[in-house]
């Protein structure tokens, strides 16, 4: 027996027994909130829970899993149980992978793919963020030039792009899942309005616009959703009578979602790519959007927006349908849902990586058969 053969038949006993690695990329926040590393250790907290060995990776030793004189880390962002989720260093030459591995690189990182491709892992493309998946890449240079065939993404809008762009990928769609505190509040609504937005700059026009024209809603209080640990952030928009969106490049969305499963109706800016909570396209290529928010194209119709809501909450008549609408999205992005869709999707990657590995060790030994009968010869 051939040491490849071998290899082979060690890495397809592994499959089988789950005796393997699944490594998420992961950049270092400095202790910053972002919505896409939350997924990621959603997933690693989801597969460890499923008997799976789920890795945090990271490049350098220093990652910030804790609180210290520049502010907030893992555990006090996202949890304790998150900080205490494996976590691997690049830096520390702790990422050892066979075949039997498996490498998730999100979409932004095209120097990964392009210096991981002679590892003999699996490699999967997470893609979070469709505007950044050219990054690092030169013209004309694809995922599968090196050796990258699998995405596991957050929408069907994401994956019908991402399957536009590079043709012949293999596309798993595996939406978010929003945690369990966000709830709704029995108490009544305070006169707060929560904004998150891309561009910090979008939050202070719309603040100041709205003061100039509508000065006898001076009692409304604006707050920047950004920079809180997740469940102060929760606790905060179940306060809120109200929240604003806007992120152009949003490719999922979750603020919006957020609010819904908080009774807290949004308002927003439509992005580029219309997230298929919000709406879908037609078979005439209109836009239908759905009654789960307030959407505008117009970035400066937002004040306006704000000002008729402010009147909403001032007379307790927020739409029925709106209501409905909202209850209907935010029973489709669960924990639950989420957990299940995790168990769904990694079992169909790692059943689709034993036939690869089945079908390699095959087509070895065919060749080395045919070899050992040509020798005798």
């Amino acid at each position: 027996m051939s040491e490849q053969v071998e290899n082979l038949k060690t890495a397809l006993s592994k499959i089988k027994s789950k005796d393997f690695g699944i490594y998420f990329y992961t950049i270092d926040t400095k202790g910053n909130p972002v919505a896409s590393v939350a997924n990621i250790y959603e997933h690693v907290k989801v597969l460890n829970e499923l008997g799976y060995r789920a890795y945090v990776l990271h490049q350098q030793n220093d990652y910030k899993l804790y609180e210290d004189e520049n502010g907030m880390g893992i555990a006090n962002w996202l949890g304790e149980e998150y900080a205490n989720l494996p976590h691997v260093s690049i830096e520390a030459q702790q990422l050892q992978v066979g075949p039997s591995d498996f490498l998730i690189i999100p979409e932004a990182f095209g120097g990964l793919i392009k210096e991981t491709q002679n590892f003999p892992c699996k490699r999967i493309v997470l893609l979070q963020a469709y505007e950044y998946m050219l990054e690092d890449l030169g013209l004309g240079e694809s995922w599968q030039q090196f050796g990258v065939n699998d995405v596991i993404t957050t929408s069907n809008t994401q994956k019908d792009y991402v399957e536009s762009v590079f043709r012949g990928t293999n596309t798993h769609v595996l939406p978010v899942g929003i945690p369990d505190y966000f709830t709704k509040n029995e108490k009544p609504k305070k006169p707060i309005v929560s904004i998150s937005a891309r561009d910090k700059r979008e939050i202070l026009k719309l603040v100041k616009v709205f003061y100039q024209k509508y000065p006898h809603y001076k009692f409304i209080t604006f707050r920047d959703m950004s920079g809180m640990a997740r469940e102060t952030f929760a606790t905060e928009l179940r306060d809120s009578f109200l929240g604003v969106w806007v992120d152009d490049l949003a490719g999922f969305g979750t603020f919006p979602i957020e609010c819904m499963k908080t009774n807290t109706p949004v308002v927003g800016k439509i992005p580029r790519m219309v997230p298929e909570w919000m709406g879908y396209t037609d078979e005439n290529g209109n836009t239908q959007l759905n009654e789960n928010g307030v959407w505008t194209s117009n970035l400066n119709a937002l004040p306006d927006i704000v000002a008729t809501m402010v009147g909403l909450y001032l007379e307790g008549g927020i739409p029925q349908n709106l209501t409905n609408g909202m209850e209907e999205t935010a029973t489709k992005y669960t924990t639950e849902e989420l957990r299940n869709n995790v168990e769904t999707t990694y079992t169909n990657i790692v059943n689709q990586r034993q036939v690869e590995l089945e079908t390699l060790l095959n087509r070895v030994e065919e060749t080395e058969s045919t070899k050992t009968e040509v020798t005798n010869e």
